[in-house]
């Protein structure tokens, strides 16, 4: 075990260097840099580095204001003091502490070998047309020629700034009038039924206030994810929509089933995870898009994609500082026989989703629904005191969901 790592085990647990084999994380170590500082050290942005907190207490700095303080012993600590998602663009040691700074380079390439020696170990049943297609976009992963999805700036903004206790209702408002798209969207959610009163709402404004910031947060995200999904040649693009159709649904779904049977949870963050679980496949099909010539018909797609998702998947959170749950919702969707206990999770939420879903359109995976723990835990098929299913009373709420989803 690296010396670094025995001193400091909690390096383990640091987001994106968790990700890597032991063996690399220790390779890793032996070529980091460790700095003890003293107090008011400033620490300036690098872009070929990731830097990580290990001792002392830190303020994030965006032009020459304080956004965000912490300690090593937050969680905000297991995160990489700056990222391409956020704006602060230094640091400055208020204790005296110690800092871990990581080449970039050297762990992106770590990480892309260990992806890619895990996809290459898997045994696949291809032909020789999806083995082609799967080693050029295999090719395509380790060279980062996989172009990764960025939101608008305003939904990454809003994101980065609910996290900061000094950012009020009114920042919140200046970013989202920003983005004109995102403010109509708002705008219209806030006077669906779903979120409505008796009072028209008409300004970004009266909006926000409405829905809350927490809400706002989650719901720009969930908003501006439409414009990810797009392609150019008929065949992706209708493969594209069909996958934002799909997505949009179990969303729509996940969201309904945490109003009603998970109050505890929050339901946009159900809805922002039914979502983007299926993003992974979009700069796939992108990067077949561009390169038509590599795909002749849908079925040549086949399991190719689809062993491809997750580290792609994976990719995308880390870029855009996502919590670890996320990925243990696309590492999971499909477990249908998932049982995590007597507490739900969103991890929960989805796979009910999805079974849901399927079982709408008489495609249902297992063989008996009211076996499963997911549903048993959320009472999905229980009549309520009225004598209805889940399902049929939520019907128009997520139908309503649904259509804010879909509208331009």
């Amino acid at each position: 075990m690296n010396e670094l790592a025995n001193e400091y085990p909690k390096i383990a647990r640091f987001d994106l260097l968790n990700e890597l084999h032991p063996d690399d994380l220790n390779y890793l170590l032996t070529e980091s840099q460790l700095h003890h500082l003293a107090p008011r050290t400033l620490i300036t942005r690098e872009e070929d580095s990731l830097a990580y907190l290990l001792e002392g207490e830190v303020s994030l700095l965006s032009g020459g204001f304080v956004t965000e303080t912490f300690t090593h012993l937050d969680a905000r600590a297991l995160t990489p003091l700056f990222n391409d998602s956020l704006d602060e663009d230094s640091a400055v040691l208020t204790s005296h502490g110690s800092l871990l700074l990581v080449e970039k380079n050297l762990f992106e390439g770590l990480y892309s070998q260990a992806q890619a020696a895990l996809m290459e170990s898997t045994e696949l049943d291809l032909n020789e047309s999806e083995s082609n297609l799967f080693n050029s976009l295999l090719k395509a992963f380790m060279h980062k020629k996989l172009a990764l999805p960025a939101l608008p700036e305003a939904a990454l903004k809003i994101r980065q700034a609910i996290h900061n206790s000094q950012v009020g209702t009114q920042e919140i408002i200046q970013i989202v009038q920003t983005d004109p798209v995102l403010s109509a969207r708002l705008v219209r959610v806030a006077n669906s039924p779903l979120y409505g009163t008796w009072r028209e709402i008409k300004t970004v404004r009266d909006a926000v206030r409405r829905l809350g910031l927490e809400t706002t947060k989650n719901l720009s995200f969930s908003l501006s994810v439409k414009q990810l999904f797009s392609a150019r040649t008929s065949l992706v693009r209708k493969m594209v929509q069909n996958i934002y159709n799909e997505s949009t649904s179990i969303a729509a779904i996940a969201y309904a089933i945490t109003q009603s049977q998970a109050s505890e949870l929050d339901p946009e963050q159900a809805l922002l995870s039914g979502l983007i679980q299926n993003l992974g496949l979009i700069p796939i099909l992108k990067y077949i898009d561009e390169h038509p010539s590599m795909m002749q018909t849908e079925k040549m797609l086949g399991s190719t994609i689809e062993n491809l998702q997750l580290p792609v998947t994976t990719l995308i959170f880390n870029e855009w500082n996502f919590d670890p749950e996320f990925i243990q919702i696309v590492e999971n969707a499909e477990n249908w026989e998932r049982d995590s206990g007597d507490q739900v999770d969103y991890c929960d939420i989805i796979i009910a989703a999805r079974l849901l879903f399927l079982q709408e359109r008489d495609a249902l995976p297992v063989e008996r629904l009211s076996s499963l723990p997911v549903i048993q835990k959320l009472h999905l098929l229980e009549f309520d005191e009225d004598g209805h299913f889940f399902m049929d009373k939520a019907g128009e709420q997520i139908e309503e969901m649904n259509k804010l989803l879909r509208t331009t």
